[in-house]
């Protein structure tokens, strides 16, 4: 399997763009509010990861989607989560020939199914351990500090 190509954000950080990749790089987040699509739980999560990303200088405009989406496979997964932990992760069943059969719950899957969005989605962000390490020199981005600009 080929590798995912590094998003220009990270890039930045880790020092390895070139031409438009640096471009899309400089570009911020000008905007804290989410966007009208986003359910009302969702947006519940919006301000802490926007102001984490945000801070962390990785966040752009054209990520608002992408965000909206992380907060929306969170509150999947929380829902899922208090479903299983309210009516348990197995249910019987009856067979026809009369036996009982214990299944595992719809909510189990789901909530491993947005388990594995929200992982894949923090990942993207640089918010995993391993993404993370990946990730330096936040603070030296190019027109962060135009004094240092100036006087290099």
């Amino acid at each position: 399997m080929p590798r995912k190509p590094k998003p220009s954000h990270l890039k930045a950080v880790t020092g390895t763009t070139r031409g438009k990749a640096a471009e899309t790089a400089k570009l911020r987040f000008n905007g804290a509010n989410p966007p009208a699509f986003l359910s009302d739980r969702a947006a519940q999560h919006w301000p802490e990861l926007a102001d984490l990303l945000s801070d962390m200088g990785v966040l752009a405009d054209g990520d608002k989607t992408a965000l909206a989406l992380l907060c929306e496979a969170i509150c999947e997964y929380l829902d899922a989560r208090d479903t299983v932990q309210r009516e348990g992760a197995t249910y019987s069943a009856v067979t026809e020939a009369g036996a009982t059969m214990h299944r595992a719950h719809p909510a189990v899957a789901q909530r491993a199914d947005a388990a594995r969005r929200v992982q894949s989605l923090l990942s993207e962000f640089g918010l995993t351990p391993s993404a993370r390490s990946k990730v330096q020199g936040l603070s030296d981005l190019p027109g962060d500090d135009a004094a240092k600009e100036y006087f290099s």
